[in-house]
């Protein structure tokens, strides 16, 4: 499939998606639902039936979550990928953030020290200012 067929057949989709989901899974099949951005396909996969089984299957979730402002949903969401096996930096981020918005400071301090255990296995200077800025929030959130 030429790239130009492809683009105009995932707009396609991501239309009729919005539109009459039923429709688009009648007229694509599952053939573009990876093609889809992780948090999309995770709601995607929620709409269908399919349960959540990965780490980044509940962590995405629980992102949509967060942007529905369900912040309690998102941090039982997040917590869940974690029980699953999920081990990586964002999660923590996420879930500290999270818990910072329920007002649970301590909850947040210590998933948001998680994070910056976690992230500091990335060498990047991208990660290192991240983690500084993690730590200044971290200072601020126990006074």
């Amino acid at each position: 499939m030429s790239e130009s067929l492809y683009s105009e057949q995932l707009r396609l989709f991501n239309e009729q998606l919005r539109k009459s989901p039923r429709r688009a899974y009648n007229m694509f099949g599952l053939s573009l639902l990876y093609s889809l951005e992780a948090g999309e396909v995770a709601r995607e996969k929620h709409r269908l039936g399919i349960n959540p089984t990965s780490a980044y299957d509940f962590y995405n979730l629980g992102v949509l979550a967060n942007l529905a402002e369900r912040h309690e949903d998102a941090a039982k969401l997040y917590e869940t990928a974690v029980e699953v096996g999920g081990d990586f930096p964002e999660i923590y981020n996420n879930l500290g953030l999270t818990y910072e918005k329920l007002g649970k400071k301590s909850k947040a301090v210590n998933a948001l020290q998680k994070f910056a255990d976690l992230a500091k296995k990335e060498d990047s200077e991208e990660m290192k200012s991240e983690i500084r800025e993690v730590k200044s929030h971290i200072r601020q959130l126990k006074g």
